[in-house]
């Protein structure tokens, strides 16, 4: 009797482990946890295919950013982000999907080196430059982390910034907000990754496999009122998810 309870605690043991250190944590938080906020497979045409009209409440920059040109198209199935060569910024296609702590689960394959940016915003945040909260940017090789919110964005250190101040001086203040990690990813292959974001700590895991975490007091913030796609090059996105971690009803 005392064997076969030791022989069944450590698989209880193994089981626990595998989840605490593999890429089944977020699963089991969005089995137990989850309640889904959004989601879209894509899979329409636009009415217009020269306009830029995505549908289901997406919102993007081209109007302000590329003199309208149009930046989003659905393809296929997929949503295809391309940045126009004459834009003065970076392509934002965002939707709200509000959540305090939450799972963002979605493919995409990048074309370049450029990559995308997974970003989440409260624009009624006044602390932070355009609400920005925080941000996992995945490039060819690598995947990095960023606290917005008490990091880079905060109104204070973004002006020292602007205004020229020294490299040293604003890693100072923003030390603690960022993490980089290198990545086997590559351009033309799809992958999925899943954002968990749970208190100060926000963990990205790619095709189920942890690729690391940041712990930053900024992501901790209340509301992330929306999700963004940021993408400087060319980038494939399909088949998102959003879970908030809140209790079951």
């Amino acid at each position: 009797m005392k064997l076969k309870y030791f022989a069944h605690s450590l698989l209880l043991f193994g089981a626990w482990l595998s989840a605490a250190s593999g890429g089944q944590t977020f699963e089991l938080l969005i089995k137990e946890h989850g309640v889904l906020v959004f989601e879209d497979n894509f899979d329409r045409s636009e009415a217009d295919d020269s306009k830029e009209d995505l549908g289901r409440g997406w919102v993007t920059n081209s109007q302000k950013r590329a003199a309208g040109t149009k930046q989003a198209d659905l393809e296929n199935g997929v949503l295809v982000i391309t940045m126009a060569a004459h834009a003065d910024h970076g392509v934002s296609v965002r939707h709200d999907a509000p959540f305090d702590d939450g799972v963002v689960q979605v493919k995409f394959r990048m074309k370049d080196a450029k990559g995308i940016g997974f970003n989440f915003n409260d624009p009624s945040c006044k602390v932070s430059h355009a609400g920005h909260i925080c941000h996992v940017g995945v490039k060819p090789g690598k995947i990095d982390f960023r606290d917005g919110k008490t990091g880079i964005f905060d109104h204070k250190i973004r002006e020292k910034r602007l205004a020229g101040a020294p490299k040293a001086e604003i890693d100072k203040l923003t030390k603690g907000t960022l993490a980089n990690f290198d990545a086997d990813l590559k351009t033309g292959q799809w992958y999925e990754i899943a954002i968990v974001i749970q208190g100060d700590v926000m963990t990205a895991y790619i095709d189920d496999k942890k690729i690391g975490e940041l712990k930053s007091p900024g992501i901790d913030h209340a509301v992330k009122q929306n999700m963004a796609f940021a993408v400087s090059g060319v980038v494939e996105v399909d088949d998102l998810r959003i879970w908030s971690l809140g209790t079951k009803k």
